[in-house]
């Protein structure tokens, strides 16, 4: 921290910084123009979509793609700010000085780590709020309603005997509870289903096996309608994969992912998904760090010793290879065949080790 707080380190640090500001601002212009061309793809061939009404869908979705490009950017940025100084000839002058790489390292490591953090507590908020407002819009300017709940949510659920057509005004936060939902139930006779009755209840809440109804009306044929204050229905519903469908991991925040993995887990499901986004936004800072360190490492030869486009590329396709295990690994942590912790944190880790043996090769031989 001492090293920080010095001229040198502060000096390192801007270079840093502005290395960053310079690959955030190029990557940030070409995934809002790959975006908006995509928005105008595949929304504008469904409807009619204005250049504005699709730029506005891709700011919406902007915080969090900046979210997911970010590791890169700041890659590139540190490769940026240490390539800079190796052509000024001032890395020259650094280790002339007697200066040691493992300060190099610091000040990347530090941005990567603070960045890290905010994007954590502040951007990803606003990111999944962001999101969910895009996903909404998305979906009204599909239907051509102008309002994404308008027709509500629908569901079926069968079996042999007969089937079950699920209508709900809306969707509770945590995808498992519809609310105003009606339950028309249909019997199947002679290879003919035949309506049987319906039931219109306040709230439905899907728990493993069955659907728990409270405050609800049922209506058959030729009979009048009965009040009653619960109802259990048995459903072959997946009730991990109705959360999926109404609540994506991108919508929740890093606030809210807590609340949500309890909840599920009380009410008997298996939030793997959820968990596994909750630990890699706790090992994001240290995903950013690892992202900067390796930057720094594979910059640090000199430039007069040759082969520093090579090792430039070298820490491009380190930086490729983290990216690819951690989505590996994070399809082995939805499939329960790794801990969603170990799923999230080895990637961060790896790369940070990899960085300080970078360094320690290029320092002490």
């Amino acid at each position: 921290m001492g090293f920080l707080l010095s001229r040198l380190g502060r000096y390192l640090l801007v270079r840093t910084i502005l290395g960053v500001t310079i690959a955030l601002v190029g990557v940030l212009a070409s995934i809002l123009l790959i975006d908006l061309v995509e928005q105008m793809r595949t929304v504008g061939t469904r409807t009619e979509l204005s250049v504005g009404e699709a730029l506005r869908l891709t700011l919406l979705k902007t915080p969090m793609l900046i979210e997911q490009t970010l590791p890169f950017v700041v890659l590139a940025g540190s490769m940026i700010a240490i390539i800079g100084l190796n052509r000024s000839s001032e890395l020259v002058a650094l280790r002339a000085a007697g200066i040691s790489a493992w300060r190099f390292l610091t000040p990347s490591a530090f941005l990567g780590l603070v960045v890290g953090v905010l994007v954590v507590l502040a951007l990803n908020p606003v990111g999944a709020a962001a999101y969910r407002i895009f996903e909404e819009e998305k979906s009204a300017e599909i239907s051509g309603t102008g309002n994404s709940n308008a027709s509500g949510v629908w569901i079926r659920q069968g079996d042999r005997e007969g089937q079950i057509v699920i209508h709900a005004d809306g969707v509770e936060a945590n995808g498992s509870t519809l609310l105003g939902a009606t339950f028309i139930f249909f019997e199947e006779q002679q290879e003919v289903l035949r309506f049987t009755r319906r039931i219109r209840a306040e709230r439905a809440e899907l728990r493993p096996g069955f659907w728990q109804l409270s405050n609800l009306v049922e209506a058959t044929p030729g009979a009048r309608p009965v009040s009653q204050a619960h109802l259990a229905i048995p459903t072959t519903l997946d009730a991990n994969e109705l959360i999926d469908r109404f609540v994506t991991p991108a919508s929740l925040s890093f606030w809210q992912l807590p609340g949500f993995i309890r909840e599920a887990r009380e009410a008997g499901f298996a939030p793997t998904r959820y968990e596994l986004k909750w630990q890699t936004l706790l090992a994001y800072p240290l995903l950013l760090a690892a992202m900067a360190a390796l930057g720094a490492a594979f910059s640090l030869q000199l430039q007069r010793l040759g082969n520093l486009a090579h090792w430039g590329a070298a820490g491009v396709g380190i930086g490729l290879f983290l990216f690819f295990y951690s989505q590996l690994a994070g399809a082995f942590a939805i499939n329960q065949s790794v801990p969603a912790l170990v799923a999230a944190w080895s990637g961060p880790a790896a790369g940070l080790f990899i960085a300080m043996s970078m360094v320690a090769f290029l320092e002490d031989g």
